[in-house]
């Protein structure tokens, strides 16, 4: 009788899922993909050809090569899935347009941090920080920076030389953060007392401005003090070293020179507008109009969360502090005092804004004056109003 079961087809043995992924594993390692069952394959290849051998013995022999391979090839396998979404990220960050921005010591850039107000804008901001507000509108002018956060002084003298520079934005500190100071060594209690002293001055800036408008209005004549014309952190150094009589100056100065003693003559309130801009030109509004109609409307965003709530402020503040390295304490006086706030550009606005162009005039300080309207870019109004 014919044993039938000796001529049946052997059935295939299921492969060992240790040994699959072993081996799966090890393809990874030398860069190669293996599909499921070209793994099985090699698998009853291997064994077929060591059937005389004792499998058990041979694995035990080569176990210490294959599992390097295998700690290899899990290693390989653990590094790409961790770089995989870290490339993603990268790849969408790339594919985003770049809005280059001009920051003064990281407050716009601390302001947006601490706010998340730009979370999911559609770009990417690149910041550029500069000590003072000059260069930032220079480097705009200069085609270095799509948009630059600065104080008015710097755009309109830049605008007087025919800049074709645009303010799209205006942002205002509280009067009471901008201060004309008298330094402890001396006597100087009300601007009268200023005759004849040394007052620090920064050119063209809030500084200038203030001291002038406080001499006019004593009734002094401008030429009554005697001017060092220096920058702000110059300025604060040579009242405290008490090079100097008198300097004005806005925060975070006006904090830290009253900490060291100085005594405030008059602020700014009821004297200069104190208005600071959101600068551009008019080759990147045409490139990319849409792009800083976002960023500005997310800055108003951003300012308006920074005044809601007082622990907005701290949070700010404490954002701020741990970028300047300074002590945050003085971050919160800072913040709480100055209190910035966006505003649009308004008729009233830009009346402001000429009278400090004829003010200028008047004291010298530019020798030609011009008409502003041409300046201001009252169509960016329209992202603003959008925002509220």
């Amino acid at each position: 009788m014919t044993n039938t079961a000796s001529h049946a087809a052997p059935t295939a043995q299921p492969v060992s899922p240790v040994l699959d992924a072993f081996i799966a594993a090890s393809a990874i390692a030398f860069g190669l993909y293996v599909s499921p069952p070209s793994r099985a394959a090699m698998v009853r290849a291997t064994l077929a050809r060591s059937a005389k051998r004792d499998l058990r013995t041979h694995a035990q022999d080569r176990w210490p090569t294959w599992r390097a391979r295998l700690r290899r090839g899990a290693a390989v396998a653990l590094s790409v899935a961790a770089i995989l979404p870290f490339a993603s990220n990268a790849a969408k960050a790339a594919d985003k347009p770049v809005l280059v921005v001009g920051d003064q010591a990281y407050n716009a850039q601390s302001l947006f941090e601490a706010s998340g107000a730009l979370q999911d804008a559609p770009y990417t901001v690149s910041w550029k920080q500069f000590p003072a507000g000059t260069p930032v509108v220079e480097a705009v002018n200069a085609g270095a920076l799509d948009i630059g956060l600065q104080g008015d002084g710097p755009v309109l003298f830049l605008a007087a030389q025919g800049a074709p520079v645009k303010v799209i934005g205006i942002y205002r500190d509280s009067p009471d953060s901008v201060v004309l100071l008298a330094g402890p060594h001396t006597q100087i209690k009300t601007v009268a007392d200023l005759k004849g002293k040394t007052v620090a001055i920064t050119r063209g800036g809030w500084s200038q401005q203030l001291v002038q408008a406080a001499l006019v209005s004593a009734g002094l004549p401008l030429d009554s003090v005697k001017y060092s014309y220096l920058a702000s952190v110059d300025s604060a150094a040579a009242l405290q070293a008490g090079k100097v009589d008198a300097t004005a100056t806005w925060e975070p100065y006006v904090t830290r020179l009253r900490q060291a003693g100085a005594r405030t003559v008059v602020t700014a309130r009821g004297l200069i507008a104190a208005q600071s801009y959101l600068s551009t030109t008019q080759k990147v509004i045409d490139s990319k109009r849409e792009l800083l109609g976002d960023f500005v409307q997310r800055y108003q965003r951003a300012r308006e969360w920074s005044l809601a709530d007082a622990k907005h402020i701290e949070r700010y503040a404490d954002v701020w502090a741990a970028k300047s390295r300074v002590d945050p304490k003085l971050a919160h006086q800072w913040f709480s005092t100055s209190r910035i706030r966006y505003e649009p550009l308004t008729d009233a606005a830009i009346a402001e804004a000429q009278k400090s162009v004829d003010d200028f005039v008047k004291t010298g300080t530019l020798t030609k004056g011009f008409d502003v309207r041409g300046l201001f870019d009252t169509s960016f109004n329209k992202f603003t109003q959008a925002a509220r």
